[in-house]
């Protein structure tokens, strides 16, 4: 009965009288958007790779259904990264939280490469490396600011740790790499003013598509392609804008962590039965 009643006051807050909307509401919006994201990534490019005859009307129909649910899918990350932050900002013990999020990377590690690569890889890392990455990161550029006192070697300290942290994301290759990594610094520096947050944040994030350029690391080409569907992101800000950053659901914190891995297995066995029967 508690459950119940848990629940309905989460689902009653999830917007106030206000029109602002709770941290949970927008854990849930991430939650649903990631899903089908990976529903569009590790089930219908499956198909349409292996299965469909491309140029077909069922193929056409998938792709068209792959590309609505990537598109939408954008709409999580930037959710994940502001709910890392508040966790950064309310934490007890960033050790404990950092250690989190790296057994969850290594839980998560090998259901990310089956269902999107086949096979166990290093080409390409889950999002907790991510996460943790920006995590470690904030950490750094708190310690730089508080610990120097000079504001230039203070800021030398803190460009510093973020060249770092998305240097590692970068030679690791998460999701998102040092993008990634950069729109929860972004995030942080911009924490005491949520108008500029929302409006800078999405606009720099986009931006740092671009740093790779003219270090090798992408082409000017794949730059602009990947603006056409992460530039979706900036549709969740004035969501995260109206966070009122209440915060209902209690008792059920590694739900959301588990919830990553395992609805990749999911959609993992999903796929093989979906082969079996076809």
């Amino acid at each position: 009965m508690k459950s119940k009643g848990n629940t309905r006051i989460v689902l009653r807050n999830l917007r106030d009288a206000n029109g602002m909307f709770s941290e949970d509401a927008l854990k849930l919006l991430a939650l649903v958007t990631m899903f089908l994201d990976h529903v569009g990534a590790g089930l219908l490019k499956y198909f349409l790779v292996h299965t469909i005859p491309e140029g077909g009307a069922a193929w056409q129909y998938c792709d068209a259904a792959y590309q609505i649910l990537r598109t939408v899918g954008r709409l999580s990350f930037p959710i994940y990264c502001y709910l890392l932050l508040q966790g950064f900002l309310h934490t007890r013990s960033v050790a404990r939280y950092a250690l989190r999020l790296f057994l969850f990377a290594l839980l998560s590690e090998a259901p990310f490469d089956l269902l999107f690569y086949g096979k166990m890889t290093m080409a390409h890392q889950n999002v907790f490396w991510t996460l943790l990455a920006g995590l470690l990161t904030m950490a750094a550029v708190r310690q730089c600011r508080e610990r120097l006192k000079s504001q230039v070697f203070g800021g030398l300290c803190s460009a510093a740790a973020v060249a770092a942290g998305m240097t590692a994301a970068g030679l690791l290759h998460t999701d998102y790499g040092y993008s990634g990594v950069f729109l929860i610094v972004v995030l942080y520096l911009l924490r005491g003013d949520r108008s500029l947050q929302c409006i800078l944040s999405p606009a720099l994030f986009l931006a740092s598509y671009f740093i790779g350029v003219p270090l090798g690391l992408r082409s000017l080409e794949n730059a602009v392609d990947s603006l056409g569907i992460e530039g979706f992101c900036i549709a969740v800000f004035p969501l995260i804008y109206l966070c009122n950053g209440k915060r209902y659901i209690k008792g059920h914190k590694y739900f959301f962590y588990l919830i990553y891995p395992v609805h990749m297995l999911i959609l993992l066995l999903l796929r093989y039965l979906l082969l079996f029967l076809l």
